[in-house]
């Protein structure tokens, strides 16, 4: 088949983990949680607190657990032997407090909201245009079973790179581009 596009770009999309800390999620990679704390912070009760977006972080947000600073796992430092990690007492492994906890947007908790497969998300999310299309590129790639919230470092190469292909076709991409996985 001839054609008359010109290739713009070519990337490659390797198999290498997405994440580069312990709370990195395919939710904070792909920038839909961003997206979905501001829609926690304009609810009606969260701005009655006067919590803003940053409040609905579990990176650095006053919402977050303090026992196990947004992890929802505490680690044990073993000697001699790997690290042992346990669900964290104070949250019970949601990440958040209970003030934090206590906000709904359409009936769910953040950390609800981060234990959501990506299928059920999008769902919830139908009438989010660029929260639901990203969701939408990443069940057509076959990761409808991945959660918004899952530790990246629990994904598998092949789930890392069908991420990053979610960001790169969920961007705004200029011109023709040739995708080369590894």
């Amino acid at each position: 088949v001839k054609s008359s596009a010109a290739i713009k770009r070519l990337m490659l999309v390797d198999q290498k983990p997405i994440g580069k800390n312990s709370r990195s999620t395919p939710a904070s990679y792909l920038g839909v949680w961003d997206d979905i704390r501001k829609l926690y912070a304009q609810t009606p009760e969260a701005r009655a607190r006067g919590y803003q977006v940053g409040f609905f972080s579990y990176n650095t947000g006053k919402g977050r657990c303090q026992s196990c600073k947004g992890i929802g796992q505490i680690r044990h430092e073993m000697s001699f032997l790997a690290d042992a990690w346990s669900i964290c007492e104070s949250c019970g492994g949601s990440r958040f407090t209970e003030d934090a906890n206590s906000i709904l947007y359409l009936g769910r908790s953040v950390s609800e909201l981060l234990e959501m497969t990506f299928e059920e998300a999008k769902k919830l999310f139908s009438n989010h245009r660029r929260i639901q299309q990203i969701l939408h590129y990443a069940c057509d790639l076959g990761l409808g079973y991945l959660t918004l919230g899952q530790d990246s470092s629990t994904l598998s190469g092949g789930e890392s790179q069908r991420i990053k292909l979610v960001s790169e076709l969920s961007g705004n991409r200029k011109g023709h581009t040739i995708y080369l996985l590894d």
